[in-house]
């Protein structure tokens, strides 16, 4: 199968879980927004992005745990749902609905045993304080302890092998700092990052992100969440798109070089 042809497979894979998904928030009530380059898409190009081969959403961190109690016994049998209960050894610390009978098997995560079907991410979206410089350090304590987590779950770099000696020292340091955190208990880490994310939801604030990355949106520029057209179908992003992507990226509108055009580097892909 040619690249391009299997790209389009991998997108129409993922917009199926993405409807699954849909179905069942629409049914219970739950808020979701199509998140980062998927919003992106929807804006840009009225779907994926030409070269993606992901698909993201963000949840309030509230409606983010009732889908994890939900969807194990509401989605259809065809998809899992992917999650440190479903799936001890997933190295991820957000959520994931993959496909069952597909694979997208990234590089870094060659040799896990965990499922490896085509997915779409999910992830929890956390207050954050009002205060700038209270939420700078809490963001940068934020991200450093992901860091370490990702160190902890993942031995490899994301990139595939390259020629040349950088990539060699770069794969070298990673390794080496993987062995250096394996002592940490991964429960501890889960445990310290539970904590640590959620330690603004009990205050009403005006801002918002998904911790791990440390992205800050003001509350209003996503929600309300409203419909918004991707591909042929009509799903939620957020309540002012233009605000949004702009605090993302800047000049959104302006197609990136084709140098930069990135995706998640499959080692396998059944579709």
């Amino acid at each position: 199968m040619r690249e391009n042809d299997k790209l389009k497979k991998i997108q129409e894979t993922e917009l199926e879980i993405l409807t699954e998904f849909d179905r069942i928030c629409r049914k219970h009530g739950l808020t979701y927004f199509l998140d980062s380059g998927t919003a992106l898409g929807a804006v840009r190009h009225g779907g994926f992005i030409p070269w993606d081969d992901d698909i993201d959403v963000g949840m309030p961190r509230e409606d983010y745990e009732k889908f994890m109690s939900i969807a194990p016994t509401e989605m259809d049998p065809a998809f899992f749902l992917q999650n440190k209960v479903t799936d001890p050894k997933s190295p991820y610390y957000f959520a994931k609905i993959r496909k069952n009978n597909t694979l997208f098997m990234e590089w870094n995560k060659r040799n896990m045993d965990i499922h490896h079907g085509i997915y779409i991410d999910i992830f929890p979206y956390d207050n954050l304080p009002d205060d700038q410089t209270e939420r700078e350090a809490f963001l940068s304590k934020c991200k450093k302890l992901y860091q370490l987590y990702v160190y902890r779950t993942i031995p490899d770099r994301d990139a595939p092998p390259q020629k040349g000696l950088k990539w060699m020292v770069m794969a070298s340091v990673r390794r080496m700092l993987h062995y250096l955190v394996m002592p940490i208990p991964l429960s501890y880490l889960e445990k310290k990052s539970n904590e640590l994310y959620q330690s603004h939801n009990q205050q009403e604030t005006r801002y918002t992100s998904c911790c791990i990355y440390g992205f800050t949106f003001m509350k209003d520029h996503l929600y309300p969440v409203k419909e918004i057209q991707f591909e042929d179908k009509v799903f939620f992003g957020p309540a002012d798109t233009d605000a949004y992507l702009t605090s993302l990226y800047g000049d959104y509108m302006t197609l990136p070089k084709e140098e930069d055009r990135m995706n998640h580097f499959p080692y396998k892909v059944e579709v």
